[in-house]
């Protein structure tokens, strides 16, 4: 068998928002590479209760102790809701090796760095985003027979 690429994503993303597309000269994001399928640049580590130092040590200490689980149970419950979301600073620093044609209020932007430093929060968000999303779609492949050769 022998696979063959049908659709290879460019690694020069022209971005949609704010209608980029619509002017003369489009920015656009260059991708050093890109992500491995199982790579998701969580913005925190999931963590577990049942796991911390507290439940190991949780005795019979009254109040104090008890104060103590509910603050780390409700620590670990706003630690794993981060865990769900999208590191794009961490994204954007392993995966893109830089951006062309993009200027914010008088400041060019060129890298990673700039993107998420001149960019209003909201903005580097949005386009952030769609390049993430662009990132993780699949090439298609197709399989072929090898061909012997005789």
């Amino acid at each position: 068998m022998v696979l063959k690429s049908i659709k290879r994503k460019a690694k020069d993303y022209i971005f949609r928002a704010y209608d980029n597309m619509d002017t003369d000269a489009p920015a656009r994001i260059v991708f050093s590479r890109f992500p491995l399928p199982d790579e998701t640049f969580p913005l925190a580590d999931k963590k577990a209760v049942l796991e911390s130092d507290i439940m190991r040590n949780l005795d019979d200490g009254g109040g104090r102790a008890k104060k103590a689980l509910v603050d780390h149970v409700i620590a670990t419950m706003i630690d794993n809701i981060a865990a769900e979301r999208i590191d794009l600073q961490r994204f954007f620093a392993e995966c893109v090796e830089r951006i062309e044609d993009l200027d914010y209020d008088g400041n060019e932007v060129k890298t990673a760095d700039d993107f998420f430093r001149h960019l209003p929060g909201e903005a580097a968000f949005a386009i952030g985003l769609e390049a993430y999303e662009y990132a993780r779609q699949s090439d298609r492949f197709k399989a072929e027979d090898k061909k012997k050769l005789d």
